[in-house]
């Protein structure tokens, strides 16, 4: 199941379902954003986009194409999605930093908010995580980053010092 293909008129199994699902899903959601590049389908409108660019065996939309790359691309095409990739580049660029600043415990929570970021990074290849509030949980861990590398002048002993 590495790689990408066209997964129209593919035999679908048990075994490989969850698999055809999602590549079906990209797929759509690939036309999507090829048919609508630089503004894409509309913030939050995968949806109800689908049904125009669903492929013939896989008619119900799931909510988000199961790859947030992909999904942002489609709803809000290229300039959206390079929106996207900033804001994270600069937050995991934030986090490196602070890891590399901070010392004793702090090292410690920056090596984890850097280790949350990228396990998510990572993992919207192959789903979309920004559901269940996950948003507030991102938004506190880049909160956190400024305080974590503090210079030592800025702050009392009680925290992080650099």
């Amino acid at each position: 199941y590495v790689g990408v293909s066209d997964v129209r008129g593919a035999e679908v199994t048990d075994a490989n379902f969850a698999v055809l699902e999602r590549m079906a899903h990209w797929q759509s959601a690939e036309a999507m954003w090829t048919r609508n590049p630089w503004l894409g389908v509309g913030i939050g409108n995968y949806e109800p986009a689908y049904a125009r660019y669903a492929l013939p065996m896989w008619p119900h939309a799931l909510g988000h194409a199961h790859n947030y790359y992909l999904n942002i691309g489609a709803e809000t095409g290229l300039l959206g999605f390079l929106a996207y990739l900033f804001l994270w580049g600069a937050a995991a660029v934030g986090a490196w930093q602070a890891t590399r600043r901070a010392s004793g415990w702090c090292w410690g929570v920056a090596l984890g908010v850097l280790g949350v970021l990228v396990h998510l990074g990572v993992h919207n290849f192959f789903d979309n995580l920004h559901v269940h509030s996950m948003y507030l949980h991102v938004a506190i861990l880049l909160g956190i980053i400024p305080l974590l590398s503090r210079r030592s002048d800025d702050v009392d002993s009680n925290h992080c010092s650099g």
